[in-house]
This record gives C-alpha cells, structure tokens and sequence, in this order.
C-alpha cells in the first residue's frame, strides 16, 4: 500500500475513533446508521440517550441505556435522579409511560445536574453543556416516540 493511502486509511480510523468517545463530565451529540445520540461519560461509565429517527431506524424507539466504558456492557438496573425526580433505568420510549419519562429526563437534563445509582455506586453527571446538546420536544424533535 502506498504511503497516501496508509495516511488515508490512518485518518480515517483516528476519526472513528475519536468520535466513540465523549469528552469527560460534556454532552457529546453524534450520529450513525438513522440514529441520533446523545451521551455523556463519568468515572467509567456513560449515560446514553439514544433517538432512532423516522428516516433512519422507523421501527425502534428512542431509549436511555448506562455502560460501562472500559468492557461497553450495558448496566442492567439503574435509577437517574435529577431536579427531583427519579428514572428508573434502562426505559425505551415505547409507551405512554415510557413517552413521559423519556420527555420529562431529557427536560430535566437540560436544567440540572444528574446522580446516577447502580450496583452500590453513585456517580454525577453535571448538567454542563447539555442544553444546547440534548434535544427539547418541539417542530424540531426527531427522535421515534411510541405516539
């Protein structure tokens, strides 16, 4: 292989990979395969707002998932607390319920901080850039809800 195309193909794989991971305690927005994303990593870990859109993944439902960043397992059982109110996790937008409590963490993560709890740990999320990253309901919201 010449040497462009050993740069080419070196770039490329730098960008994939710099686009995996989001800035510490900073909401990061990305895009891939029809769906729109929205995380933010803490301590290991990743908060994870995943928005299928209706040109892209028609048939899925927007979700919120928590990994761990170091093995990208999923954590299974998990609560978000902020301003107030508690999300137990992981939840899809699949229903009325699901709907609400997709509608209402994205609001309430655009205004304060969030303490997630797994497994005996407590890890913040700090609020940070989230309002101008996270998506607020409106003409312009594209992410599959069950409605």
């Amino acid at each position: 292989m010449n040497a462009m195309k050993k740069m080419a193909v070196g770039f490329v794989f730098a960008a994939a990979c710099a686009n995996s991971f989001a800035a510490q305690g900073r909401w990061t927005e990305g895009f891939g395969q029809g769906n729109l994303e929205y995380f933010i990593d803490q301590d290991g870990v990743r908060l994870y707002i995943g928005c299928p859109t209706k040109d892209g993944s028609a048939d899925s439902q927007s979700s919120v998932s928590l990994s761990q960043l170091s093995n990208s397992k999923d954590i299974k059982k998990f609560t978000i607390d902020v301003n107030g109110i508690s999300y137990d996790g992981p939840f899809s937008a699949d229903s009325r319920v699901g709907d609400n409590n997709f509608l209402s963490l994205l609001e309430n993560l655009r205004k304060g901080d969030a303490v997630v709890k797994f497994g005996g740990k407590s890890i913040k999320f700090p609020k940070s850039n989230a309002a101008k990253i996270i998506p607020a309901y409106g003409k312009k919201f594209n992410c599959n809800m069950s409605f």
